[in-house]
């Protein structure tokens, strides 16, 4: 008799577990955790995209970044389900080098790659042996020059594949230029020192500054425009649909409109107005 209730016992309490633990684990398919640079893509995301998502009963934790390496790697070792804070050519770029699979899926909007200045007002205030900043890891440095040579103050190699050009590619700079490469997080800090500062848009705006404020904004094309970025084999499960319907809805449209001037518009937002 008395085996006969602790076998009993025993049932309930396994069953009890079994059901905590199932509980658990439909409570994690409900969790996404995205990493994004601390400033605008992060806020875009608290402000825009989690109040969508928890009226679908998701949670939602963002893991702030302050570099481009460290997003990417966390999201390949699985410690979060997405990232916000490259684009595609980025990406391509670091998949390569990385041997790496993950997915750009989709464009948010994107602040773009302003030029900026503390002393200057104007392109045209550009004078022989000034200083110019600009964020140093491949892509935006790319970006950066490609700005410079489209207002006349350096030309590139045209030779060389245009994602990919740096300082070292510089064929002729009639103003001697002081071309000072920095990590894309510091260029904002260097408006102090520098006549002029390419700085990119999270970057900028998290320090305050403005795209009004700026002297030249560029004009970014679709494969500049920041990603959502999954791993390959997530890209079709739920927590990643329901990632982009938030992105893709008018709600958050509506947000947009009302909270991000001057950004760039992806596509699917663009057809909708």
């Amino acid at each position: 008799m008395r085996k006969s209730i602790r076998n009993i016992l025993f049932l309930i309490v396994s069953v009890l577990v079994l059901t905590a633990c199932g509980s658990a684990a439909a409570d994690d398919e409900k969790l996404i955790k995205i990493g994004a640079t601390a400033g605008p893509y992060s806020d875009q995301l608290k402000e825009g995209i989690v109040p969508i998502l928890e009226k679908d009963g998701y949670k939602v934790e963002i893991v702030e970044f302050n570099d481009y390496i460290q997003p990417n790697n966390a999201l390949d070792e699985g410690n979060i389900d997405a990232n916000l804070f490259q684009n595609r050519i980025y990406l391509t770029n670091f998949n390569e080098n990385h041997d790496m699979d993950l997915v750009a899926s989709y464009g948010v909007p994107t602040a773009p790659i302003a030029l900026y200045s503390e002393k200057h007002t104007s392109l045209d205030d550009l004078e022989e042996g000034m200083t110019i900043t600009l964020p140093n890891d491949p892509t935006n440095l790319a970006r950066s020059l490609h700005m410079a040579e489209g207002y006349g103050w350096i030309k590139v190699d045209k030779e060389v594949d245009p994602t990919i050009v740096s300082e070292k590619d510089i064929i002729d700079n009639p103003y001697n230029l002081k071309i000072t490469p920095l990590e894309a997080a510091q260029t904002p800090r260097s408006l102090g020192d520098a006549d002029f500062a390419f700085i990119n848009g999270n970057f900028a705006l998290a320090s305050g500054l403005k795209l009004t404020e700026a002297v030249n904004v560029e004009q970014t094309p679709e494969d500049f425009l920041i990603y959502v970025t999954v791993r390959k084999e997530d890209e079709n499960k739920p927590f990643a649909k329901a990632l982009k319907e938030a992105y893709y809805s008018d709600e958050f449209l509506t947000y947009t409109n009302e909270n991000s001037e001057g950004y760039v518009k992806p596509p699917y937002q663009l057809e909708k107005e």
